[in-house]
């Protein structure tokens, strides 16, 4: 017997579509925008698919960190004309697709010493927005990224889409329920304490569907050997249905990849492919 009120929604009964691989996958929103997510593990992966996309398309994604996939963080300041090469090879490439918004997930070099973790919105040859990612998924990145803690919420230009990227999902989830004695040490176990007050506002309370550029990471040491697909579809589905639960959300795109270089004990515990996909509240 069923815990859920009948015609409530539970999360097994989401709608649930993923590809598991590397490649250009496409998906309709229910108010009509048209996202087609480019899935790649290496920034030369990435730059050949994009060639193959339709001129037409109105918004090209790619996953977290596209510019420095395979990078380790602490090299990330060394790396970095390699990176800004990246994006202005970018820039160059969208002055010829006028039509299309690029969403590219990249580190920047903005006034510090470490880079953000950031999702630059590229059209015409041109930066035309930037959101920063809010909370690190581990001590690493909370000390190899400026983390923006109050970052704004971003929309998606002509659309009800929300964008966040990877962690940031998780932590909307946590923000959007009443809080109660127990969220100060949830947010501290998070890696998530530097998030400033207890009103952060990660989606824009008019947005209906969040795009969610990701790269899953190694995983944890709680997750059974063996397991990692289990638990990360099952950690997915269970964030997405917090939030369609909690706000307006409908729909959540993945535009997801996998790190490079995992060592054999990290393999055991992480998803060797990708989690691309759309999930949905199928009674709206």
């Amino acid at each position: 017997m069923s815990i859920y009120p009948e015609g409530r929604l539970s999360p097994l009964s989401l709608q649930e579509t993923y590809y598991r691989e590397i490649g250009i996958h496409r998906y309709s929103l229910m108010d009509r925008t048209e996202i087609v997510g480019v899935s790649a593990n290496t920034w030369e992966e990435f730059r050949r698919m994009i060639d193959f996309v339709s001129p037409d398309t109105p918004i090209v994604a790619g996953p977290e960190l596209i510019t420095c996939a395979g990078d380790a963080f602490t090299d990330l300041v060394t790396n970095r004309n390699l990176i800004n090469e990246r994006l202005d090879e970018m820039l160059e490439f969208s002055a010829t697709r006028i039509k299309t918004l690029f969403v590219i997930g990249t580190p920047l070099f903005v006034d510090s010493g470490r880079p953000r973790n950031s999702a630059l919105l590229i059209k015409g040859g041109k930066i035309v927005d930037v959101t920063n990612k809010r909370s690190g998924a581990s001590i690493e990145e909370n000390n190899s990224f400026d983390l923006v803690a109050d970052e704004r919420s971003l929309l998606l230009p002509g659309t009800k889409t929300a964008i966040l990227i990877c962690a940031d999902l998780p932590t909307a989830a946590m923000f959007a329920y009443p809080k109660n004695d127990f969220f100060d040490r949830t947010l501290e176990l998070s890696n998530r304490q530097r998030l400033t007050g207890r009103d952060v506002q990660l989606i824009p309370p008019s947005a209906t569907s969040l795009l969610v550029i990701a790269c899953w990471g190694t995983g944890g040491s709680w997750v059974q050997e063996g397991n990692a697909d289990e638990y990360y579809r099952m950690q997915l589905r269970n964030i997405v249905w917090r939030l369609t639960v909690a706000t307006k959300i409908k729909e959540v795109v993945v535009v997801d990849r996998v790190p490079c270089g995992l060592t054999e004990e990290q393999k055991k515990i992480t998803p060797e492919q990708p989690y691309n996909g759309i999930i949905k509240n199928p009674l709206v």
